[in-house]
Protein backbone atom coordinates (compact mmCIF):
# COMPACT_ATOMS: atom_id res chain seq x y z
CA UNK A 1 0.00 0.00 0.00
CA UNK A 2 1.27 3.33 -1.03
CA UNK A 3 1.17 5.85 1.25
CA UNK A 4 -0.47 9.40 0.41
CA UNK A 5 1.03 12.91 1.37
CA UNK A 6 -1.50 15.40 2.14
CA UNK A 7 -4.09 16.16 4.49
CA UNK A 8 -7.74 14.50 5.81
CA UNK A 9 -10.77 15.95 5.68
CA UNK A 10 -11.02 16.42 9.77
CA UNK A 11 -7.49 17.77 9.71
CA UNK A 12 -8.87 20.56 7.10
CA UNK A 13 -12.18 21.32 9.31
CA UNK A 14 -9.93 21.54 12.17
CA UNK A 15 -7.43 24.35 10.55
CA UNK A 16 -10.74 26.16 9.28
CA UNK A 17 -12.71 26.51 12.45
CA UNK A 18 -9.43 27.22 14.43
CA UNK A 19 -9.29 30.17 11.35
CA UNK A 20 -13.23 31.39 11.98
CA UNK A 21 -12.32 31.60 15.69
CA UNK A 22 -9.50 33.35 15.25
CA UNK A 23 -10.88 36.44 12.69
CA UNK A 24 -14.07 36.28 14.71
CA UNK A 25 -12.00 38.43 17.58
CA UNK A 26 -9.57 40.19 15.14
CA UNK A 27 -11.92 41.67 12.76
CA UNK A 28 -13.52 43.75 15.81
CA UNK A 29 -10.50 44.36 17.47
CA UNK A 30 -8.49 45.47 14.39
CA UNK A 31 -12.09 47.67 13.39
CA UNK A 32 -11.70 49.27 17.08
CA UNK A 33 -7.56 50.41 16.12
CA UNK A 34 -8.64 51.67 12.93
CA UNK A 35 -11.22 53.75 14.05
CA UNK A 36 -8.90 54.99 17.38
CA UNK A 37 -5.87 55.91 14.73
CA UNK A 38 -8.76 57.72 12.68
CA UNK A 39 -9.71 60.34 15.31
CA UNK A 40 -6.13 60.71 16.90
CA UNK A 41 -4.35 61.56 13.09
CA UNK A 42 -7.27 64.32 12.33
CA UNK A 43 -7.03 65.26 16.33
CA UNK A 44 -3.40 65.48 15.57
CA UNK A 45 -4.26 67.31 12.43
CA UNK A 46 -6.25 70.42 13.71
CA UNK A 47 -4.17 70.89 16.86
CA UNK A 48 -0.87 71.28 14.41
CA UNK A 49 -3.21 74.18 12.06
CA UNK A 50 -3.81 75.90 15.71
CA UNK A 51 -0.34 75.62 16.54
CA UNK A 52 1.37 76.61 13.12
CA UNK A 53 -1.49 79.73 13.15
CA UNK A 54 -0.25 81.26 16.40
CA UNK A 55 3.43 80.46 15.38
CA UNK A 56 2.42 82.11 12.58
CA UNK A 57 0.31 85.37 14.00
CA UNK A 58 3.83 85.67 16.28
CA UNK A 59 5.91 85.53 13.34
CA UNK A 60 4.36 88.28 10.60
CA UNK A 61 2.20 90.70 13.23
CA UNK A 62 -0.82 89.34 11.54
CA UNK A 63 -4.66 87.76 12.95
CA UNK A 64 -4.23 84.35 11.90
CA UNK A 65 -6.90 82.49 11.82
CA UNK A 66 -7.83 78.53 12.07
CA UNK A 67 -11.64 78.67 10.47
CA UNK A 68 -14.11 76.41 9.25
CA UNK A 69 -14.44 75.94 5.09
CA UNK A 70 -15.97 73.56 2.84
CA UNK A 71 -14.63 75.49 -0.09
CA UNK A 72 -10.72 75.07 1.10
CA UNK A 73 -10.67 78.74 0.41
CA UNK A 74 -13.18 80.70 2.49
CA UNK A 75 -13.92 80.56 5.88
CA UNK A 76 -18.12 79.42 6.23
CA UNK A 77 -20.15 82.19 7.25
CA UNK A 78 -21.01 82.49 11.23
CA UNK A 79 -23.70 80.53 11.79
CA UNK A 80 -23.24 77.29 9.67
CA UNK A 81 -22.74 73.96 10.41
CA UNK A 82 -20.53 73.44 13.63
CA UNK A 83 -19.08 70.01 12.19
CA UNK A 84 -15.46 70.96 11.27
CA UNK A 85 -14.83 67.62 9.67
CA UNK A 86 -16.26 69.24 6.53
CA UNK A 87 -12.70 70.87 6.90
CA UNK A 88 -10.53 74.28 7.39
CA UNK A 89 -8.06 76.50 6.71
CA UNK A 90 -5.48 78.34 8.43
CA UNK A 91 -5.38 82.26 7.15
CA UNK A 92 -4.70 85.67 7.58
CA UNK A 93 -6.88 88.40 8.15
CA UNK A 94 -7.48 91.93 8.99
CA UNK A 95 -9.21 91.30 12.86
CA UNK A 96 -10.43 87.51 13.99
CA UNK A 97 -14.22 88.88 12.37
CA UNK A 98 -12.61 88.76 8.86
CA UNK A 99 -10.32 85.86 7.21
CA UNK A 100 -11.95 85.42 4.24
CA UNK A 101 -9.54 88.02 2.49
CA UNK A 102 -6.75 87.33 3.45
CA UNK A 103 -4.07 85.21 2.31
CA UNK A 104 -4.68 81.16 2.89
CA UNK A 105 -1.71 79.53 4.41
CA UNK A 106 -2.51 75.94 5.36
CA UNK A 107 -5.71 73.95 4.00
CA UNK A 108 -7.58 70.83 5.76
CA UNK A 109 -9.92 68.92 3.67
CA UNK A 110 -13.09 67.22 4.72
CA UNK A 111 -12.30 63.99 7.03
CA UNK A 112 -12.12 61.09 4.70
CA UNK A 113 -14.20 59.11 7.11
CA UNK A 114 -17.51 59.96 8.35
CA UNK A 115 -16.27 61.12 11.66
CA UNK A 116 -17.49 64.08 13.11
CA UNK A 117 -15.47 67.31 14.86
CA UNK A 118 -18.08 69.48 17.01
CA UNK A 119 -17.12 72.80 17.79
CA UNK A 120 -17.96 75.06 21.02
CA UNK A 121 -17.76 78.08 21.28
CA UNK A 122 -15.72 78.70 25.01
CA UNK A 123 -16.96 82.04 24.98
CA UNK A 124 -18.90 83.76 28.01
CA UNK A 125 -21.12 84.38 26.77
CA UNK A 126 -20.95 81.80 23.66
CA UNK A 127 -21.17 82.97 20.47
CA UNK A 128 -23.11 80.40 18.17
CA UNK A 129 -22.22 79.13 14.70
CA UNK A 130 -18.44 78.68 13.29
CA UNK A 131 -16.63 81.01 14.94
CA UNK A 132 -12.81 80.95 14.03
CA UNK A 133 -9.75 80.24 16.42
CA UNK A 134 -7.88 83.53 15.91
CA UNK A 135 -4.85 84.75 17.27
CA UNK A 136 -3.39 88.02 17.20
CA UNK A 137 0.04 89.66 16.59
CA UNK A 138 0.95 88.73 20.42
CA UNK A 139 -0.03 85.04 20.10
CA UNK A 140 -3.21 85.74 22.26
CA UNK A 141 -7.00 84.50 21.48
CA UNK A 142 -9.67 86.86 21.49
CA UNK A 143 -12.02 85.61 24.22
CA UNK A 144 -14.69 85.21 21.57
CA UNK A 145 -12.64 83.08 19.53
CA UNK A 146 -11.76 80.25 22.36
CA UNK A 147 -13.31 76.81 21.37
CA UNK A 148 -13.21 72.82 22.04
CA UNK A 149 -13.74 70.82 19.01
CA UNK A 150 -14.51 67.56 19.99
CA UNK A 151 -13.60 64.75 17.63
CA UNK A 152 -15.44 61.44 17.31
CA UNK A 153 -15.91 58.23 15.31
CA UNK A 154 -19.17 57.43 13.53
CA UNK A 155 -18.42 54.07 13.18
CA UNK A 156 -17.40 52.73 16.34
CA UNK A 157 -19.04 54.71 19.08
CA UNK A 158 -16.71 53.09 21.97
CA UNK A 159 -13.82 54.75 20.66
CA UNK A 160 -12.32 57.19 22.76
CA UNK A 161 -12.68 60.76 21.32
CA UNK A 162 -10.06 63.46 21.12
CA UNK A 163 -10.45 67.19 21.91
CA UNK A 164 -8.48 69.94 20.72
CA UNK A 165 -9.20 73.09 23.19
CA UNK A 166 -8.20 77.02 22.43
CA UNK A 167 -7.86 78.87 25.56
CA UNK A 168 -7.50 82.31 25.81
CA UNK A 169 -4.03 82.48 26.63
CA UNK A 170 -3.83 81.40 23.09
CA UNK A 171 -2.48 78.25 24.45
CA UNK A 172 -3.90 75.07 21.88
CA UNK A 173 -4.34 71.76 23.75
CA UNK A 174 -4.99 68.28 22.71
CA UNK A 175 -6.82 65.83 25.13
CA UNK A 176 -8.16 62.01 25.17
CA UNK A 177 -11.56 61.79 25.82
CA UNK A 178 -11.58 61.83 30.31
CA UNK A 179 -8.79 64.12 30.10
CA UNK A 180 -8.70 67.50 32.07
CA UNK A 181 -6.92 70.20 31.51
CA UNK A 182 -4.52 72.33 33.96
CA UNK A 183 -8.00 75.18 33.57
CA UNK A 184 -10.25 72.40 34.44
CA UNK A 185 -11.53 72.19 30.83
CA UNK A 186 -12.63 68.23 29.92
CA UNK A 187 -12.77 66.24 27.35
CA UNK A 188 -15.72 63.99 27.52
Amino acid sequence: MRHQNGFTLLELMMVIAILAITLAFAVPAYQSTIAAESIQAESNNLYGDILYARNEALRQGLYVLVCQSTDNQTCDASGGSANWAVGWIVTTGTSCANGSNGTVLRKQKAFSSKDTANYTNLASPPVAGTTPFCFNRMGYAASANTGKVVIRSTSNTSATPYCVIVEASGHPLSLRGGQTSPSGMTCP
